[in-house]
């Protein structure tokens, strides 16, 4: 290969991995059209489409993604079939970005996500604000921005802050830069009133904070969120908002739990494809329509049973194993640290939410997962 086809090379790869983080940030169709377009790209051009398989475990990925198809069809359930239609094309995008993903490129995007959060701020506002004035808006007072839905807007803020105390803790860049864009996204969290988003980001920030092993700093960052639990725990002020309707949200969740694993044992081994819930009788069993159980396991279990569930995890058991040894290996381990924080802040919320399950929230977090890619080159002098 020649020096021009190499630079041509490196062009697609990189003006590729700009245009899916990019596309997060527009409104969720046309999210959704710019990302499904360029997965369909990948795996029609050959050069790209041989990306897509290369890494450990990503094979019995595109299993599970046939098996949700199987299941899927099996018991006609469309939404499901169009739910793995869609998974299966933001796991191409996921392993691509992997796979030619350096570091220089990947802390160059983070900064460009940073700045692109903004758009998220500045439709909150005028959704919060100026939509109701002339009567738009779905009159719920939660705050969605171009996101579909409260609690998706929720999960990339917390990734964005994260991101921010990131770059600060680990000195990229201007502090006042990356304060300014936290302090934005904390005003679109109040917006959007995500309660479980504010978890998110304690707990992705002090996995930052162990892993960079600044100790001193984890242990304000303690005990700043044990003074915090004190005032609206004892003290019984609103800081976080919707708290107050905590134990409600609690009571729902538990009764939707029950109901999951009831209808996991009426199909232990297979499931039935995604978004089973919509197949179920919850309306009448629960009083309301659930689109999902509200847990990751869970989900998974009810969707696509034991062998499916296997199946799906086998990709991530080879991906975090990988992710570890990287960590231990490497002198400079920031990226992972960032890939840690925000994949245990992903797995809390996971527990009572599925935010991840959507055309935004899943590529902007594959595009986390895929920074291992920059620790994964023949020639890691070679960045750009």
């Amino acid at each position: 290969m020649n020096s021009k086809q190499e630079r041509d090379n490196l062009f697609s790869e990189t003006l590729i991995v700009i245009l899916i983080a990019a596309a997060v940030f527009l409104p969720y169709i046309i999210s959704g059209i710019v990302l499904i377009s360029l997965a369909i790209y990948i795996i029609l051009k050959r050069q790209t489409r041989k990306l897509i398989l290369i890494h450990e475990g990503s094979k019995v990925l595109l299993l599970f993604c046939a098996f949700a198809f199987f299941v899927g069809a099996i018991y006609k359930n469309w939404i499901g079939l169009a739910v793995a239609f869609g998974f299966t094309l933001a796991f191409v995008l996921g392993l691509y970005l992997r796979s030619v993903m350096t570091r220089n490129l990947f802390e160059r995007v983070l900064t460009l996500i940073c700045v692109l959060s903004l758009m998220g701020t500045v439709y909150a506002l005028v959704e919060k604000f100026v939509f109701p004035y002339f009567g738009m808006g779905n009159g719920d007072n939660r705050a969605s921005a171009m996101f579909f839905y409260p609690n998706y807007f929720g999960n990339i803020i917390s990734i964005v802050i994260i991101i921010c105390a990131y770059k600060v803790l680990t000195r990229q860049g201007k502090k006042w830069f990356y304060y300014i864009i936290a302090f934005m996204n904390v005003i679109s969290l109040y917006l959007c009133e995500s309660m479980f988003a504010w978890v998110e980001i304690f707990l992705g920030v002090a996995v930052l904070l162990f892993l960079l092993d600044m100790h001193r700093l984890l242990a304000i960052w303690l005990l700043m969120a044990t003074v915090a639990s004190f005032v609206i725990i004892v003290l019984d002020v609103n800081i976080i908002p919707r708290l107050s309707q905590a134990e409600v949200t609690t009571e729902i969740r538990f009764k939707i739990w029950d109901f999951a694993i009831k209808q996991i044992k009426e199909a232990p081994l297979f499931g039935h494809g995604f978004m089973s819930f919509l197949y179920t009788d919850t309306e009448q069993q629960l009083g309301f329509l659930v689109p999902h159980s509200h847990n990751i396991i869970l989900e998974l279990l009810l969707d696509f049973g034991i062998v499916g569930t296997v199946l799906f995890l086998w990709y991530f058991v080879k991906y975090y194993i990988t992710l570890i040894k990287t960590h231990l290996s490497q002198d400079k381990t920031w990226i992972t640290s960032l890939i840690f924080a925000i994949s245990a802040a992903a797995m809390v919320h996971g527990l009572v939410d599925l935010t991840l399950m959507w055309i935004q929230t899943l590529p902007l977090f594959l595009f986390i997962l895929a920074g291992l890619g920059a620790y994964e080159k023949t020639s890691p002098t070679k960045l750009r």
